[in-house]
């Protein structure tokens, strides 16, 4: 079996442990090789999964290297076919180790950094607009980022399920502005222009 080799063990123990996140289990490392090893990482470094799960994912990430070797043997250059067969095995597998809760947070973890991108720049748009003070910049982003992050999420759950993707896309966006406008009394179109409907003061109670 291969081993990975000892920089890369403590290379990747030690970035899990910077993020406070949980490290690789050490029967992976000493029976995967480095591919498989540095795939489940990057799974685990989103959500903590115990031994057993652990085995079990790499066991199916080796079976989906191989095809990878093999497809890419056969076709040369990997085909826009290939690539969506091989990420959907990887969404395929994942359901099939991971609870619900546990994909979610693996999906918000790999969106996170996208997600508040997006809301940072929505922020600054509508400040843009009609100067919005600190605080009111503060709910834009929180909304914003949840509507990103939430939207991200169902993309990839619902991928195969348009109708329910398209309601779930609707009720989240609905959802948050909703409380965006409840919070700060602005109102956001889906053309992304802002329209104040009451005028937010500091410490304002909710309406």
């Amino acid at each position: 079996m291969k081993r990975i080799n000892f920089f890369l063990a403590l290379l990747c123990f030690g970035i899990a442990e910077s993020l406070n996140a949980q490290t690789v289990s050490v029967k992976i490392i000493d029976s995967f090789n480095p591919s498989t090893v540095r795939n489940v990482y990057g799974i685990i470094r989103y959500v903590p999964l115990e031994e057993g799960k652990q085995l079990r994912l790499a066991k199916l990430i080796e079976q989906e290297d191989s095809i990878f070797v093999k497809k890419l043997k056969d076709e040369v250059i990997i085909s826009v076919p290939t690539e969506l067969f091989l990420k959907n095995l990887r969404v395929q597998n994942l359901k099939k180790v991971l609870s619900e809760d546990e994909l979610d947070q693996y999906y918000k973890g790999i969106s996170n950094d996208e997600a508040e991108a997006e809301a940072t720049e929505v922020r600054e748009k509508i400040k843009a607009q009609f100067g919005t003070n600190y605080e009111e910049g503060k709910y834009i982003f929180a909304a914003f980022y949840k509507i990103f992050l939430y939207s991200k999420v169902a993309e990839i759950k619902y991928s195969d399920k348009p109708k329910i993707l398209a309601a779930q896309l609707k009720k989240i966006r609905e959802d948050e502005l909703a409380i965006l406008l409840e919070k700060c009394g602005i109102s956001v179109d889906d053309n992304l222009i802002a329209t104040r409907v009451w005028k937010f003061k500091q410490n304002t109670p909710l309406r």
